[in-house]
């Protein structure tokens, strides 16, 4: 893995709202989560 790739996507998540949907789409797995039920459980629009 380059360094520089790794540090540049993991910034990405320094965001509460990106690090929380990340954790969500991890939990659910190869089964996924919809745009609308992220957006349902976030309570912000999809």
């Amino acid at each position: 893995m380059d360094t520089n790739k790794a540090v540049t996507a993991l910034s990405a998540l320094a965001q509460e709202t990106r690090l929380t949907v990340f954790r969500l789409l991890v939990e659910a797995g190869p089964r996924g989560v919809s745009a609308g039920d992220i957006a349902s459980r976030l309570n912000c629009a999809p």
